[in-house]
């Protein structure tokens, strides 16, 4: 017991230093993400003093020719990237189709089905990757000739495995960027009814659910609230946890399951949640005029807190972790290439540059995107950079410690039939205010009963 003890103390003092690292000069699944803002965010400001550039090193230039075809979902992502490849390659074109999201994603698995129609390289964003796991047709980048398997250790392990096909064999996408969770909060707000405001100091602060309680109650007087929906802590609590690990074996009925189930309860016979979305117009008002003091999503929501809070509020917002000691992903996308390619010593070429080098990251780190590749978290442009809007808080550093501690999971093609069973599920017991252990044993038959014929399916292909 003291060993376990002293080990959790000691990865919290840890976590804490890091975190301290990230505030600046300032005091200190969860709610889906609007579609594609992962990858729409400006690039971070920066001081003069900040102006310093990584140093690329030079790397000999292979004699490179022909045409790609890339598809993308947003016509604002690629242009410098593909210029700066083609500057380094004249021989090589780079095409780039875009199209509406669903609409790519659905003509790409077309494709696949065909066996012809489909580009060299596709940019698949999370959201849908799971539709992609159980089937072939996108190449396994840690087999010859591309030997991904050598890029591993440069990203973190949810990172790595999250792109991975659901029998955890083939690396059907390289990896680009996964955003960590994080709380957004009104540190003034905070300090003015005697809360933590530093960042490390509120993040060790809420991972306690009372103290979490405590804070939603006192606020709630002021008209104050920490949370959108009763059932949030549900989610946030546990933040990371796919309903089924690589063996297709479901994980959503553990303890912790239960702990956001009896804490949601409790919020909701307490009223002490918002009862708007943040993603709707009374939400973002709420956000406006003070009257929710914590948001959760996406580390690519900075620009967004901005736009909704409005200039008269820079200097008041700050980030830090998920509460109850949570950590997860929230958004992301991959880098693919498709088996029916005739050009896939070129897609790889094109994607390692992209995804695995430092003149490639470059790019993507001054366009503002959180790099999923560790190296470029040494670059002055990512590591150097404190942002006024959150009191010169260097949230960079923080989303980078946040990152490497997010567990790893699976998503599979029985996701979305869970999903359909989970969200109901949940609303029961919430409305009759049911016994959490055995509620959450009934979700877990229903889902179990209807994810039957095709889970059976999926363990029968692997034989």
């Amino acid at each position: 017991m003291r060993k376990t003890t002293l080990l959790l103390f000691v990865l919290m003092f840890s976590l804490s230093v890091l975190l301290a690292a990230c505030s600046g000069g300032g005091g200190a699944t969860t709610a889906d993400p609007k579609p594609g803002n992962e990858a729409n965010v400006e690039t971070p400001k920066q001081d003069d003093a900040q102006q310093e550039e990584a140093t690329v090193p030079e790397e000999p230039v292979k004699d490179l020719s022909g045409e790609l075809e890339l598809w993308s979902f947003d016509p604002e992502m690629f242009p410098e990237a593909v210029e700066a490849f083609q500057a380094k390659y004249p021989k090589v074109k780079v095409n780039v189709v875009n199209m509406e999201k669903d609409e790519m994603h659905d003509k790409a698995l077309t494709a696949i089905a065909a066996g012809t129609g489909g580009p060299d390289v596709l940019f698949l964003e999370g959201g849908y990757f799971k539709r992609f796991t159980s089937i072939e047709g996108l190449e396994d980048l840690l087999a010859a000739p591309y030997d991904a398997g050598q890029f591993q250790g440069e990203f973190t392990e949810a990172n790595w495995k999250r792109w991975m096909s659901i029998d955890g064999k083939r690396l059907i996408g390289m990896p680009w960027d996964m955003p960590p969770a994080v709380t957004y909060y009104r540190a003034d707000i905070l300090e003015e009814n005697g809360f933590p405001t530093d960042p490390a100091e509120l993040m060790q602060y809420i991972m306690n659910s009372d103290n979490f309680m405590n804070m939603a109650r006192t606020l709630k007087q002021k008209g104050v609230y920490l949370l959108e929906w009763r059932d949030q802590p549900v989610g946030l609590m546990n933040s990371g946890i796919s309903f089924f690990d690589s063996d297709l074996n479901y994980r959503r009925n553990a303890d912790g399951f239960v702990k956001g189930l009896d804490i949601s309860k409790q919020i909701a016979q307490e009223e002490l949640y918002l009862g708007q979305s943040i993603w709707s117009e009374e939400g973002q008002q709420a956000i406006k005029n003070g009257k929710l003091a914590f948001v959760y999503m996406g580390s690519w929501g900075d620009n967004i807190i901005e736009s909704w809070a409005g200039e008269d509020q820079a200097g008041k917002w700050r980030a830090t972790g998920l509460p109850f000691g949570a950590y997860g992903g929230q958004g992301g996308s991959v880098l693919s290439i498709l088996s029916q390619s005739k050009n896939k010593e070129l897609a790889w070429e094109f994607i390692k540059f992209n995804l695995a080098s430092a003149e490639g990251q470059l790019v993507w780190t001054k366009k503002g995107i959180m790099p999923g590749w560790k190296p470029a978290w040494e670059f002055p442009e990512f590591k150097n950079v404190k942002d006024p809007y959150f009191g010169d808080q260097n949230t960079n550093q923080l989303y980078a410690a946040l990152l490497d501690k997010v567990p790893a999971s699976v998503e599979t093609p029985l996701d979305d039939k869970a999903s359909e069973v989970w969200g109901p599920g949940i609303a029961e017991v919430m409305e009759k205010n049911l016994d959490s252990k055995a509620a959450l044993q009934k979700i877990e038959d229903d889902i179990m009963a209807a994810v039957a014929a095709d889970r059976q399916k999926l363990l029968d292909a692997r034989k």
